[in-house]
Formats: C-alpha cells, sequence, structure tokens
C-alpha cells in the first residue's frame, strides 16, 4: 500500500506534467504563425527545457521521498526494539498470534514460562508449540479473533516443559487486534502465572477450614478487635459464644459504628465486675504487646450467672495509637462450684478438726495416739502438760525417758505390737511420788493400712492415798480406841498417886531425907500426866473448826511457843516466812500442834549455839500447788535404818520420848491432805518438809482469825 510521502511525490510529478503540458501548449499556440521548421525548432527546444526542468523537479521530490522513507524505517525500527525491550522485561508473558493463531512474537517472559526458547515459537500454530497448553487456548484465542472485547481466564491449568509433571495455573486476557483499515491482523494474548497465588489461596482456605473447625470444636470462644481511644473497634467474636452464653454471635457484631459491639457485649457482665473487667482491658492500651487476665461473672440468655476466665493480649501500637486485642474466654463455672464445694469442705473439715481436737483435748486424762512403730502421733494438752509443754509429735515413745509416765510406757507398747490387744499396767514414778495406770490399745480399722496405738495414763496417786489413808485410819481408829481406853484407866490412877504425893509432902515435907523420893515420884507422875496427855490426842476423832486461811500466822505462833525451850538449850530459832503464802484449809489448833511438834523435836536433837533454820513458801510440786514447810536442825540428822519407823506409834531413839509426837504428826497432816518428809540435809542436820495443798484464789473464804490456839 503506497505510504503518504509517495503520494505527495505523485501529486508532485502530475502538477509538474500538467504545468509542462500548459506551457506546451502556449508554446504551440503562439508559434503557429512561425514556419515548420522554426516551429518544431521553438517546440524542441521549449519540450527540451520542461523535459529538463521537469526531470531535475522529479529527481528533487524523488531524493525528498526517499529521506522521508528512511525516517519513516528508522522510527518503525525504534518504535518496534522499544516494543520488544518493554514486552522481554515485563514479568508478564506476551504472545501475538496472526489469524491463523500462529506465533508472531513472544516475549521472553512467555518463552521461560512455556520452557521453550522464542524462535520455537514463531511461525508455529499455537497447538504445535504446546499441545497440553495449545489445546485449552486455541479455542480461546479463536473466540478473542471473532470479539471486539477482551476476554479474561482464570481457569487456565496446564502442565509446560518448564515444569513437567506439575499443574500450572495461568490468569490469560485476550484481545483482537486490527489494521489501520480496520481489517483484523491477528490477537495479542497476555498470560501470567498464578500458580503460587492459587496455592497460597488454597492453603489460606484449608487452614481457614481448619481453624473454623478448631474454633467450633473448642469449648473457647474468641472475640477480638481494635482498641483504640478507649473504644473497641472492629469487633468480632467465634460462633461458639452460643454454647456459653446462650446469644448467637450476631447480637454482638455489625450493629455499631467502625464495627463496634452492640450495647449488649458490656451489659452481659455482671454488673459488680463490670469496673473491674472495663479496668482490665482497658490496661492492655497503657501497656502494649502485654497480656491480662481476669476472671469475672457473665449474666447469660436464660439469666443463668456464670463464672468465666478472659485472658486477653495486645499487640503493639499502630500509626493511630490503638492496640489490636485477642481474647480467649474460658467457661470456668463449674471449676469455681468444684472450689466452693472443696472450699465448704475444708471449712468443714476444718471445723470438725477444730472440734475433734477440742474434744481430744478436753479429755482430762493424759492421752497419746502412737503409729504401729511407737512414733507419737498425736497428744492432748493434758499429756503435753507430763512433757513440759515441750511437743514430741513425730518422736519414738523412747525419747520420753525423762517424762513419767510415759517413761515406763515402752514394755507396755511391745507387748501389744506383738499380741494386738488391749493391755494396763500400774506405774510408779519415785522422784515425783505419783502412781500412772497406764492403758493401751490396738486400734486397726479394716480399710486403714496405718494402725494405732492409743496409750491412756490415769493418774491413781490420790486414789492410792486415799485407799492407804482409809486403810491407815482404820488402824489408828482401833488403836485410837485402845490407847483412848488405856489413858482413860491410867488418868484415875495418876491422879491419885498426885494426890498422896502432894499430901505426903504437905505432911512430911519438912523431912529433908524424903524431898528426893519425893521429886521422884512427882517427876514421873508429871511423865505419865504427858503420856496420857498425848495418848489422849493420838486417840481423839477428827473434829475440828476448819477455817481458810494463810499458814503463816500458825508457824510464826508455834515459833513463839517454842522460844523458851529454845533459850533453856542454847538453840537459836531463825525464821524465813513468804509474805505472799496462797491460803490452805486447816484447823489451826491442831495445825499449831504439828509445827509446835516438829520445832520442839529440831531443838531437843540440836547442839548448844546451834541454828533451827524454819522456812515458809509457795511451791507447785507434781502440777499442784503448795505451802511448803521445811525445819532444819543443826543436830546428827536421822539414820537410815531409823527412816521406815519414825511414825510408828512408841517408836523413839530419844531418853523420855514417848515416840508419839511424830505419829501424832502424820495423822494431823493426813487430816488436812498434806504430807511429811524426812530426810538430811546435805549440809547436814535432820531436815523435816510438810507440805499442805494451797486452795486457789477464788476458794478463799476469808483471813484467819489472829489465834486460835488455846
Amino acid at each position: 500500500m503506497p505510504t503518504t510521502s509517495s503520494m505527495s511525490t505523485l501529486l508532485r510529478l502530475a502538477a509538474v506534467a500538467a504545468a509542462c503540458a500548459v506551457i506546451m501548449a502556449l508554446v504551440g499556440a503562439g508559434t503557429a504563425d512561425l514556419a515548420t521548421g522554426p516551429r518544431c525548432a521553438v517546440l524542441a527546444v521549449s519540450a527540451f527545457v520542461l523535459a529538463a526542468v521537469g526531470a531535475l523537479s522529479a529527481l528533487r521530490a524523488l531524493a525528498r521521498s526517499e529521506r522521508e522513507c528512511a525516517r519513516l524505517r528508522e522510527q518503525a525500527d525504534d518504535a518496534r526494539a522499544l516494543r520488544d525491550a518493554v514486552m522481554d522485561i515485563t514479568p508478564v508473558g506476551f504472545a501475538f498470534y496472526d489469524r491463523d493463531l500462529k506465533y508472531v512474537h513472544v516475549n521472553a517472559a512467555l518463552a521461560a514460562m512455556n520452557g521453550l526458547p522464542a524462535k520455537a515459537h514463531l511461525g508455529r500454530h499455537v497447538s504445535e508449540v504446546l499441545p497440553a497448553l495449545g489445546t485449552s487456548l486455541a479455542p480461546r484465542l479463536a473466540r478473542a479473533l471473532e470479539s471486539d472485547a477482551p476476554l479474561q481466564d482464570l481457569s487456565l491449568q496446564v502442565e509446560t516443559p518448564a515444569a513437567p509433571g506439575e499443574t500450572r495455573f495461568w490468569f490469560g486476557s485476550y484481545s483482537r487486534v486490527r489494521g489501520a483499515g480496520g481489517a483484523v491482523l491477528g490477537v495479542i494474548a497476555s498470560l501470567s502465572e498464578v500458580t503460587e497465588r492459587m496455592r497460597a489461596e488454597a492453603s489460606l482456605q484449608d487452614h481457614e477450614g481448619r481453624l473454623d473447625v478448631l474454633t467450633r470444636s473448642l469449648p473457647d470462644y474468641l472475640w477480638g478487635g481494635k482498641l483504640r481511644d478507649g473504644v473497641l473497634r472492629d469487633f468480632y467474636c467465634t460462633p461458639v459464644i452460643e454454647r456459653t452464653t446462650g446469644y448467637p454471635a450476631s447480637a454482638f457484631t455489625g450493629t455499631g459504628p467502625e464495627g463496634t459491639p452492640a450495647p449488649l457485649w458490656a451489659e452481659m457482665i455482671h454488673p459488680e465486675d463490670r469496673t473491674r473487667y472495663r479496668e482490665c482491658i482497658e490496661s492492655l492500651a497503657l501497656a502494649p504487646s502485654t497480656e491480662v487476665e481476669i476472671e469475672h461473672r457473665i449474666i447469660c440468655a436464660d439469666g443463668r450467672v456464670r463464672w468465666v476466665r478472659s485472658r486477653a493480649a495486645a499487640s503493639g501500637l499502630d500509626d493511630r495509637g490503638g492496640v489490636h486485642l485477642g481474647c480467649v474466654v474460658t467457661d470456668i463455672t463449674d471449676r469455681r462450684l468444684a472450689e466452693d464445694l472443696r472450699q465448704r469442705l475444708n471449712d468443714s473439715f476444718r471445723r470438725s478438726a477444730a472440734e475433734w481436737r477440742r474434744t481430744f483435748d478436753a479429755v482430762s486424762s493424759p492421752l497419746l495416739v502412737l503409729s504401729a512403730d511407737g512414733i507419737i502421733h498425736r497428744l492432748n494438752d493434758a499429756a503435753r502438760v507430763l512433757f513440759r509443754e515441750a511437743d514430741p509429735a513425730g518422736q519414738p515413745l523412747a525419747a520420753a525417758a525423762g517424762a513419767p509416765p510415759w517413761s515406763s510406757a515402752g514394755p507396755l507398747v511391745e507387748e501389744l505390737r506383738a499380741t494386738h490387744a488391749s493391755a494396763s499396767r500400774q506405774v510408779h514414778d519415785a522422784e515425783s511420788g505419783r502412781t500412772w495406770e497406764l492403758s493401751a490399745a490396738w486400734v486397726d480399722e479394716k480399710a486403714s493400712e496405718d494402725p494405732r496405738i492409743i496409750l491412756v495414763a490415769t493418774e491413781v496417786t490420790r486414789l492410792l492415798e486415799l485407799q492407804a489413808h482409809v486403810r491407815r485410819g482404820e488402824t489408828m481408829a482401833a488403836m485410837g480406841a485402845i490407847v483412848a481406853g488405856v489413858a482413860h484407866e491410867v488418868r484415875n490412877p495418876l491422879f491419885s498417886i498426885s494426890a498422896v504425893v502432894d499430901a505426903v509432902e504437905a505432911t512430911y515435907g519438912a523431912q529433908p531425907e524424903l524431898k528426893p523420893y519425893l521429886d521422884v515420884l512427882r517427876g514421873e507422875v508429871r511423865r505419865l500426866t504427858h503420856l496420857t496427855q498425848e495418848l489422849f490426842e493420838y486417840g481423839r476423832p477428827t473434829r475440828g473448826e476448819w477455817t481458810d486461811g494463810a499458814v503463816g500466822a500458825v508457824v510464826a505462833e508455834a515459833l513463839s511457843a517454842c522460844a523458851l525451850t529454845g533459850d533453856k538449850a542454847s538453840v537459836k530459832l531463825a525464821r524465813e516466812l513468804s509474805d505472799a503464802l496462797p491460803p490452805v484449809r486447816m484447823d489451826a489448833r491442831r495445825l499449831f500442834h504439828v509445827f509446835r511438834n516438829v520445832v520442839e523435836n529440831a531443838v531437843q536433837h540440836s547442839p548448844q549455839g546451834a541454828t533451827v533454820h524454819v522456812t515458809a513458801e509457795a511451791v507447785e510440786e507434781a502440777g499442784r500447788p503448795w505451802v511448803r514447810c521445811t525445819v532444819h536442825d543443826g543436830g546428827p540428822g536421822f539414820k537410815s535404818e531409823d527412816l521406815p519407823h519414825v511414825f510408828e506409834p512408841f517408836f523413839s531413839k530419844r531418853r523420855g520420848g514417848t515416840g508419839l509426837g511424830l505419829s501424832i504428826v502424820q495423822r494431823i497432816l493426813e487430816e488436812h491432805q498434806g504430807r511429811i518428809r524426812l530426810s538430811n540435809h546435805p549440809q547436814g542436820g535432820a531436815e523435816v518438809t510438810i507440805l499442805l495443798p494451797a486452795l486457789p484464789p477464788a476458794v478463799i473464804a476469808g483471813p484467819l482469825p489472829k489465834s486460835q490456839v488455846s
């Protein structure tokens, strides 16, 4: 087809030829009058000139046309080079097909996608180059040749030599190409490989499916959104929220501006927990990239209140100062109910244990619970007192060697371990003078693999003392009756003998030879009278005037009564009486006789110049309060062979003694539920210790009268 420049050149040549023809016609008309020869010469010259001018014009026009063609060819080459460069550097594959669907041009990207060099495509039908691709692509290209609208294709899946054995995914766009005259030149196709994107989408769909399955299978529900300026935006929650709350997920989403949750989201929180919950969630905006956890209550659709644990995490701040929130909400109602039940059970167990412990400690008898191997498992307060307030729990019973009566319980426990029965025995502690009845039982529950030994100690000291007192009282009563009868029978003859001595002295007192005999008779009468008086005292039945008061006054009065005896024997009396003596229950007259008798014995057994020390103080022995009075003389002390007999009636090693003094003292002290102990002092001399039970402050009746001694 002629180009624009060649057409312009032809038009110029036609114009020149027409101008020459006109000029020749004018010359011919002007030379019509000339002869044929000259006329022909003029015409020939004119024609030559015109031909030369025309040839020159044609040559110039042709030269311009050649230059224009060269320029146009250069522009076409530049445009082709630019097209090839653009098509080669683009990652999208381009191909141009003629109307027979043969490759006219293929860029480098498409050649690489197909796995063939570009030259292997040119001039060949699409199905000839790549049969698999051509089979799918040829119908699409044919439809594009028939349509002015571009066609797009998202479902192209083929294998190529570039990746044999692997299905690749392509996105194709096809467009028909027309020439300047409107004729269809062919079709251009652009192909983009979307294999990775399709795989990513498939993987994303797979993960979304898995996530959906997981979120639906979990008992917990999740919610999330963006927290900015204290407002929760772009809110979402998983559908399983309905399992816990009874509300569908749609009840909370899509109702507020900017995706804020519906008011029901806040109203569902229990009123007592709303402030705490809101502060906890909002704290994430102040501390991004952190986590918080809170347990709170929610009100379900049916009105039930359930406990949940919300564990929320926040991302870092975005460019607008907000954070992305994610929260997992777990229903912990069953756990809270279990904890409440466990707490109630624990409280009940503690109350039961406390009640059992109080009951256990309220038992007045000391009680031990031992394991089968003799380890102390538990003990009550009464037993702990016997351990001197130490707690031996967890220690073997054998470690209680210095804690009677437990130190004597070892053989009893060994017997139970062998017999698995029960046993009892009586043990006595010589140091404290206390006697115990130990009872032990083997406890082996059927469902228990840990048998126990129950050990109970019952103090029978007082019982044995009462029994001994009763026996001694019966003996003393019998002896007292006999002694009282003898004293009564002796008293009358003594009175007659005393009267006769007085009469003889009155009648014959002036005779000096009779005076020694009368003095002997009178001394013997006094001795027999004193013996009779002690016999009456020994046999006197128990009756008196009992009062509650301090014993210090009675001791002081007894010392005053013994002062003359001490002066005659040149023995000093030293007293050390406490001012804070507790009261005792006593018969002051008979108790005066006790202290007077003991002090007089101490004076009589002390050498001249010696000192008898008398003390009185409050003490505690064997767990009981006492008033202890001690009389320490300066004599030789007691002989060891005499100690077992000193309280026997009529036993005396002192010349002129009746042997009834200490017997009477013991009897009076037994009436007062007191005790008397005889020993030798480490520094020499005898020591008599008198113990009287002290009264607790609550039973004090009143002060003791100043003197009740007659």
